[in-house]
């Protein structure tokens, strides 16, 4: 027993020494390489390997695709998902680097022998991947590139270079991808094992410049030889919108039923389903079991969140079968039942703005468009145009509103004065009646709840309609335009006048009220009654008021009308495309108003719309018109020589410009009544010109210097509303935000204010600033970040320390980071994880990130707020 116990101490002696000769890594022996290799993969990039698939597929099952865009080749975190997977990715670098310091064989000058250790080279690399998806680019590219020169002989060096193309990608920096993919390309030496990665690497390239047709091919090739299923399914589902995009919908049904046959995950299965149904491109029975099934899936619990999309494929299918009346039904149903996606929602809105577009129900389309606006994200492409639209039909309602309340306040204006008062006080009778009788159904109502009973046939009192004022809307309009036009008026003798002619009676009255008199009392209390009876809905004056019953407001409401049927006319033409529309607002008002200020004008704007309608007789006869009655007129001349239009069209610019420069040195030289008069001249001699908004908004600088504040206010209204697309509306809109507040007391100016700087530094700091009454709750929040450092953020190896910033606030500082990345990814973490500050008081803390340079500016001047301020506006 003695001899066999002496062979094996010493054979585990033996064992031992080999094994400590083993653990260097200065030598190139077959046992070390052994030793260290079989480390590494099993202890470190096994285990690494792991957590970077748990965080990848803790990705895949939480990101959120746009699906009314085209889907991005790779799934990447957007900046409010990537904290979830800090963790997972943390602990994979974590294991890299452990086996990269403690494994890597190097020679005696400590420079690494390349492929000694044959799983080192896959530590970079599933490093650099880690910390891609940490949306740490640059770290990852560093490693990427050392791993692409390091390990050029073995196919690692490729590898290592697909990923760099794919990080540039992703951080925008396709100029430096498009410099590999072009090496790689066409390289024989690449491993087929790398062809799909390399195919999707060059799809996700053309797709982020915009290539469409070259995003095709190359995804074309990638399903060719990529064999992971679910993986296929994305690159098919891309393929299908393509297809659909191009109006390829027999291509786009095939690719979108290949996605559902490759296991795609749940919610990419879905959207498959439903942008397959919505194609209804397969035969009779095919298509009614598509519609069978999409009914179905609106009964399990599991859809309750994607009913709206649902409904929405049902409508696309009512379309394609023409059944009009089941497309609203079942947009309306989407938009209802919408709870989660307000991009659908948003979406749904516009297809029914779009249908009453199309069926020229534009008031209802304005409003659909205003709805969309509402849901729809900033980023969605496309909004500029439905914005345009919206802003179009807004003009159009607007000037169509105009002509409906003036004609309805004239007609009730033309009345005699019995039949007008009896008309309004009929109205009145039925205010108060519908008034009563909504009281009465909300007693009855509560009644009836008390009693356990229910009146189905229960809402609201309306008002009958017989006048227009029994539309709040319209109603609200004409008090705007009103305003407009006359400013803030009290109803009294000549309300129309700004400035009143003082009359012999009158100085009685202003002498008595100076002498503090009975009769100023009197006065006093019968304008409080006649204001007071204006903002009675149930006293006649409330509805006089809105009426033009002398002769210069009659002819303000007529000259109103016929600008609003004019614009309506240009609206339905130039941006709404609409001639049959825009003839019929044109023919109006010609037959309306045979001697209006834009009456050949319109007799031009007939001829060309009857000209693009292909109406040769309505053509024929304003042309004709146009050159027997006014042969001399602009309009005669271009139409029978459009070149000497030209050329007296480029003179009459010179004239505009020189009274424009006129009207400018009126103005400058503060000679208001100057610029008036040549703002009129150029309102009356040369229309609707390039410079007509800017005649308008010296005019109304004019007006607030000769009329006062309210005429100035309206002035301006007038320019923002007329001019939307010109650069004074921004200049007539910031005058009027300055006039509309309350001056602000004047700014104390602190000579001392600091200045930071924006330049990037090699050390940034995250810091807590508390306020120091919480003081005692440090330690239990600073424990927590301390345990959540060392599980998510280990590599960065953060230490903190406390200092008082200033007698009333302490930091909590964590250091160090070597880039603003690595900072601004800590801040959104930790932004993210609201849990870690519930020990303090909500408004007590704030926290940044910073650079050291600017860290010492603060830590100087001890002024938080100045640097929070900098940093919302700058680093956020």
């Amino acid at each position: 027993m003695t001899f066999i116990r002496k062979i094996s101490n010493t054979v585990l002696l033996l064992c031992l020494l080999v094994l400590l000769h083993s653990c260097t890594t200065e030598k190139n022996t077959w046992l070390i390489r052994k030793f260290h290799t079989t480390c590494t993969h099993f202890n470190g990039y096994f285990w690494g390997k792991m957590s970077f698939n748990e965080g990848i597929d803790k990705l895949n099952s939480t990101h959120k695709d746009d699906y009314t865009d085209i889907l991005p080749v790779f799934i990447y975190a957007e900046s409010n998902e990537v904290q979830s997977i800090f963790p997972q990715m943390d602990r994979a670098i974590k294991k890299c680097q452990l086996m990269i310091e403690n494994h890597t064989i190097t020679d005696k000058a400590h420079h690494e022998i390349a492929d000694a250790n044959k799983y080192t080279k896959y530590c970079y690399l599933l490093m650099a991947q880690a910390n891609l998806y940490k949306n740490e680019y640059i770290a990852s590219i560093d490693e990427l590139d050392y791993a692409s020169r390091e390990y050029r002989k073995t196919d690692m060096r490729y590898e290592a270079m697909i990923w760099q193309a794919r990080a540039f990608n992703q951080m925008g920096a396709v100029s430096k991808s498009e410099e590999i993919i072009d090496y790689l390309k066409n390289n024989k030496e690449l491993s087929k094992r790398l062809y799909p990665l390399l195919y999707a690497t060059i799809a996700d390239y053309y797709e982020r410049i915009g290539q469409w047709e070259d995003v095709q091919k190359w995804l074309e090739k990638t399903v060719k030889t990529e064999k992971k299923k679910q993986v296929n399914a994305r690159y098919y589902f891309i393929l299908g919108q393509l297809a659909s995009k191009e109006g390829e919908n027999a291509k786009a049904y095939k690719y979108y039923s290949l996605t559902l046959t490759n296991h795609p995950l749940p919610e990419l299965e879905f959207e498959a389903t439903i942008f397959r149904a919505m194609l209804f491109m397969g035969g009779d029975k095919e298509n009614q079991k598509v519609k069978a099934e999409l009914i179905k899936m609106l009964k399990p619990t599991k859809y309750v969140d994607e009913r709206d999309q649902i409904y929405f494929a049902l409508a696309q299918i009512a379309a394609k079968e023409k059944d009009t009346p089941l497309y609203i039904k079942d947009l309306n149903k989407s938009v209802r039942v919408s709870t989660t996606n307000a991009t659908q929602k948003a979406i749904s809105y516009l297809n029914l703005a779009d249908y009453n577009f199309d069926v020229e129900e534009y008031v209802r389309s304005k409003k659909y468009f205003d709805s969309t606006l509402t849901s729809l994200p900033k980023t969605f492409r496309g909004r500029d145009s439905i914005v345009a639209k919206k802003e179009h039909l807004q003009k159009l309602v607007t000037y169509l509103d105009i002509i409906a309340y003036q004609d309805s306040v004239q007609r009730i204006a033309k009345m005699s004065k019995p039949d007008r008062d009896k008309f309004i006080n009929d109205m009145i009778a039925g205010e108060k009646k519908a008034e009563a009788d909504a009281k009465q159904k909300k007693q009855d109502s509560a009644l009836a709840a008390q009693n356990g009973t229910t009146n189905v046939n229960q809402g609201p009192a309306l008002a009958n309609g017989k006048w227009y004022f029994y539309n709040p809307a319209s109603l609200q309009q004409g008090i705007t335009e009103f305003v407009k036009t006359w400013g803030n008026r009290i109803l009294e003798d000549d309300w129309r006048r700004s400035k009143k002619t003082i009359n012999a009676n009158a100085v009685g009255t202003i002498t008595a009220d100076a002498s503090g008199g009975a009769d100023s009392t009197k006065a006093k209390k019968d304008a409080k009654a006649a204001k007071d009876s204006a903002n009675d809905k149930y006293n006649e004056a409330y509805y006089l008021k809105h009426l033009p019953l002398t002769d210069v407001a009659m002819k303000k409401s007529t000259d109103s009308v016929i600008d609003a049927y004019y614009n309506a006319g240009a609206i339905y033409k130039e941006y709404l495309h609409n001639y049959h529309k825009s003839s019929a607002e044109f023919e109006d008002l010609t037959s309306r108003f045979p001697e209006n200020k834009y009456k050949l004008l319109v007799y031009y704007e007939l001829y060309i719309i009857y000209d693009k309608m292909h109406n040769d007789e309505r053509r024929d006869y304003y042309k004709n018109l146009l050159l027997t009655k006014y042969p001399d007129s602009q309009y005669a001349l271009l139409i029978t020589n459009p070149d000497k239009y030209a050329h007296q069209r480029e003179a009459t610019h010179q004239e505009i410009l020189k009274l424009y420069t006129a009207t400018m040195q009126a103005y400058n030289a503060e000679n208001y009544a100057q610029v008036l008069m040549n703002a009129q001249q150029a309102d009356s001699t040369y229309a609707d010109n390039e410079y007509t908004p800017k005649f308008a908004f010296l005019k109304a600088v004019a007006i607030g210097a000769t009329q006062g504040l309210d005429a100035y206010k309206n002035a301006l209204n007038k320019v923002t509303v007329l001019y939307p697309k010109d650069s004074v509306k921004q200049l007539a809109q910031s005058i009027l935000d300055y006039l509309n507040k309350k001056p602000a007391e004047k700014p104390v100016i602190d000579t001392n204010r600091v200045t930071y700087s924006q330049d990037k530094d090699s050390i940034y700091l995250w810091v807590l600033l508390v306020d120091n009454k919480e003081s005692q709750k440090i330690s239990t929040m600073v424990s927590g970040i301390t345990d959540m450092n060392a599980k998510t953020f280990s590599q960065d190896n953060l230490t903190s320390d406390q200092i008082f910033l200033n007698p009333n606030q302490l930091m909590v500082i964590m250091k160090t980071f070597n880039s603003p990345d690595k900072a601004k990814n800590y801040y959104n973490f930790i932004n993210g994880t609201p849990a870690l500050f519930k020990t303090l008081s909500p408004d007590s803390y704030q926290h940044f990130y910073i650079s050291q340079k600017n860290f010492r500016l603060l830590f100087k001047h001890k002024k938080a707020d100045e640097y929070m301020n900098f940093f919302r506006e700058t680093l956020i």
